[in-house]
């Protein structure tokens, strides 16, 4: 996700938790629905097996994404507010674990 410093607000940490980190855990829930009955209506088949695998991806992927939300939820209730005239290493430290490190 990509987020212009300058239209920062202090709610939106809490909009992209709701709007984009909510709705993609929604996915992967109906995803991994719909590989779990393919295991069960496929029983034994190499379909059942690509899709037991693949549930497990899932599976890990859903762990690491409620782990990370619960630290976004941390820093929503915050409502943390910038000001630009601190500069962005200092604006960047305010939301620490939150910030992809490259």
């Amino acid at each position: 996700m990509l987020v212009y410093l300058h239209r920062y607000q202090p709610a939106m940490v809490a909009i992209l938790r709701t709007d984009y980190l909510h709705r993609l855990q929604d996915v992967l829930e109906v995803e991994k629905q719909h590989l779990q009955r393919t295991i069960n209506d496929e029983a034994g088949s190499s379909s059942a097996r690509k899709a037991a695998k693949e549930l497990t991806r899932l599976d890990k992927q859903t762990l690491e994404l409620k782990k990370y939300e619960e630290l976004v939820h941390h820093y929503a209730d915050m409502h943390i507010p910038l000001d630009l005239d601190d500069g962005v290493k200092v604006n960047y430290a305010k939301l620490g674990e939150l910030l992809a490190k490259i």
